[in-house]
């Protein structure tokens, strides 16, 4: 391989990445045209050059990409509103609970008739017969 070649090579990789001076460009087309070799190499970096550009650029779209992101989206959305509003809504859903309860009691409690036990209320109750002796004893100690 000649110098020339080497330094052909060179400068169409570095022509892909910068732009190249007047001396260089005249030193590419003099080259080009004396080795075929070369030339031949040009043509095929540029044609694969070529081939990676357009496999970059065309993008294969699927036509409901867009209908997907947007419904993804909208998911997204209404499931961090609920994420947000589901404490005050269980903590709303308790209290509510509690005042129906706390109503309830109140309410009710006025319709259920008092509990009477038998036993409950101390009675006097006379006998029939008396005991002399039995009130005597009961008539010192409550005077007492």
């Amino acid at each position: 391989m000649k110098l020339s070649c080497a330094r052909f090579k060179k400068l169409i990789a570095d022509e892909l990445d910068r732009n190249l001076t007047h001396k260089e460009e005249e030193f590419l087309d003099q080259h080009r045209d004396e080795c075929p070799a070369c030339r031949n190499l040009q043509t095929q970096s540029s044609m694969a050059m070529n081939f990676l550009r357009s496999a970059a650029i065309e993008v294969d779209v699927n036509p409901a990409f867009e209908e997907r992101v947007i419904r993804r989206l909208k998911v997204e959305t209404t499931r961090e509103s609920i994420r947000y509003w589901s404490p005050a809504v269980a903590g709303a859903f308790v209290a509510g609970l509690a005042v129906v309860a706390a109503l309830q009691i109140i309410t009710r409690s006025a319709e259920i008739p008092p509990v009477r036990f038998p036993g409950a209320e101390s009675r006097r109750i006379t006998s029939p017969k008396s005991n002399p002796a039995l009130d005597r004893i009961l008539n010192t100690h409550i005077q007492r």
